[in-house]
């Protein structure tokens, strides 16, 4: 589904990424792991279209994707869940969860969707007209992957989804994503939490100062030594 070639990235003059290579296919959940600053984030916004490549080639369903502006992206079926939830926080928790599909016109899919991740989430739907800023870190979490739900993502990227969260609300969050899923989804995990990360996916790639050092399944990268002394502090 996602095929990134020798990818290299930055911000100005700043390189972040460097020949990145990482692939993706139909079906799989794959975890993006390694420290803060390693580049996870610049990786996904990369994707995203945020920030343009300074070289290198990334395929979305065969299709070269690198340098597009990132509107054509979320309409080929691209979503991410951004690091940080990026709600607006005095818009209601419905209208944060519709912007999610604020480039369909399927209005009665739409409408199915809404009913699906108010089912994920039964919190939001307690708060629909709630301002979104009100909401616990949590809650705000909920609200932001059910707006990427909405775009009804052939890919769903999730930046960072337990980071500051209360461990029962992460495993909460991770239950809704785990039944999203099993009605077949495609999704990338970035998480700075390791052991969580493998736990969930079924391959994982590990970045370090902006390369990919390790690859393999989740299993093959839990068993391995260096992982469990500098990620998990085993």
């Amino acid at each position: 589904m996602l095929k990134i070639e020798n990818l290299n990235a930055g911000y100005g003059d700043v390189q972040v990424l460097w020949d990145v290579n990482m692939e993706i296919n139909e079906g799989e959940v794959v975890a993006l792991v390694g420290s803060n600053g390693a580049g996870k984030t610049t990786l996904l916004y990369t994707i995203s279209g945020l920030i343009k490549p300074k070289s290198g080639s990334i395929k979305f369903l065969g299709q070269e994707i690198a340098g597009l502006p990132s509107e054509d992206i979320v309409n080929l079926g691209i979503s991410q869940v951004p690091q940080g939830r990026r709600l607006f926080a005095g818009m209601t928790v419905k209208e944060n969860i519709m912007m999610g599909a604020y480039h369909r016109n399927d209005k009665e899919k739409i409408k199915e969707d809404f009913d699906f991740v108010l089912e994920l989430f039964p919190r939001m739907k307690e708060r629909l007209n709630q301002a979104a800023g009100s909401l616990s870190g949590g809650e705000q979490q909920m609200c932001a992957v059910a707006r990427g739900l909405m775009a009804a993502p052939k890919l769903l990227m999730i930046d960072e989804l337990s980071l500051g969260l209360a461990p029962l609300v992460v495993e909460t969050i991770y239950e809704a994503i785990e039944r999203v899923i099993a009605r077949g989804a495609t999704v990338l995990i970035v998480e700075q939490d390791v052991l969580l990360a493998l736990e969930q996916a079924n391959r994982a790639y590990v970045l370090d100062v902006g390369k990919v050092i390790l690859s393999g399944s989740s299993q093959e990268l839990m068993d391995n030594p260096m992982i469990k002394e500098v990620y998990m502090g085993i």
